[in-house]
């Protein structure tokens, strides 16, 4: 866990253990933290912007235009018909609460719950469903957006360009080393020592 003050590290999920996420949670009818999971990863949203995110600003719709807290810019995603129908079944799946609730609500109060409670929450998923991840946090989401969508369009420059509009990063390469490349080629080296 990282102390106050000191920035938080995580890792992309590789596809496979993403979808093994995803099923765990729904299998076990977790489904608010399955909602929420998915909600992360198809908008590729810093934990402040899905913790404001509300049903009522993604049921049932194409697109949702959010001021971003951190960079204060204006994105706007669209959803396909398959991730809206998937969204429209993960608010049933939850009861269907009232439309101005967060995505991830304490039912008690209300309100999303913590960063720091999200985070103890994903790390005991990482355990509980063996995802291969060493570095699981809330930003895992926005990392593996941007890896798997790299990779599934074949790792282009314009691939990469676009990525790097969706994440408001200034350059490609502040978008490769986000995206853990860059730390891939160092591994590499580190891995071809000999004694």
């Amino acid at each position: 866990m990282a102390r106050k003050g000191q920035a938080t590290t995580s890792d992309y999920l590789p596809f496979e253990e993403l979808k093994k996420l995803f099923d765990g949670l729904h299998k076990d009818k977790l489904y608010k933290w399955e909602a929420y999971c998915k909600v992360s990863y198809c908008t590729a949203f810093r934990i402040s912007d899905v913790r404001t995110t509300t049903w009522k600003d993604i049921l049932h719709q194409s697109e949702l235009i959010k001021m971003e807290q951190k960079t204060k810019k204006s994105r706007l995603i669209t959803f396909n018909q398959e991730i809206i129908e998937n969204i429209a079944q993960m608010y049933e799946l939850v009861g269907s609460p009232d439309l101005s609730l967060p995505i991830i609500w304490n039912s008690h109060t209300g309100k999303a719950f913590s960063r720091e409670y999200i985070n103890r929450r994903l790390k005991y998923f990482r355990v509980r469903y063996q995802v291969k991840i060493q570095h699981f946090s809330t930003h895992t989401f926005r990392k593996t957006f941007a890896r798997n969508t790299f990779e599934a369009n074949g790792g282009t420059m314009k691939a990469l360009s676009l990525i790097q509009k969706i994440l408001n990063h200034k350059n490609p390469q502040t978008t490769l080393i986000y995206m853990g490349y860059v730390q891939d080629d160092i591994n590499t080296i580190y891995n071809s020592l000999h004694f």
